[in-house]
């Protein structure tokens, strides 16, 4: 999870960043002279652990029957949704 913020104008160039990892927060701030040419490409791949997912909840279920509420929560989530008050 981060923050990204780049601007250049003329000779002058600046740019922070901030991010969360699991073991430290990451700030960063820069300025720079000349020429700034930049480009970024980010993605994301969210995948389902089937074997995960049917060991948690004994017996196999699918990604859209725990999202969509078709299957009831896991005894081991209680502690959870309590906290969450649900």
């Amino acid at each position: 999870m981060g923050v990204d913020a780049s601007v250049a104008a003329g000779p002058m160039g600046r740019d922070a960043q901030a991010g969360v990892a699991p073991t430290a927060a990451i700030y960063s701030y820069s300025r720079s002279k000349g020429l700034f040419v930049g480009a970024a490409v980010e993605g994301a791949v969210l995948v389902t652990q089937k074997d995960e997912n049917a060991r948690y909840y004994g017996r196999p279920v699918s990604a859209h029957e725990i999202l969509s509420g078709h299957v009831a929560p896991p005894r081991g989530a209680a502690p959870l949704r309590a906290a969450l008050g649900r």
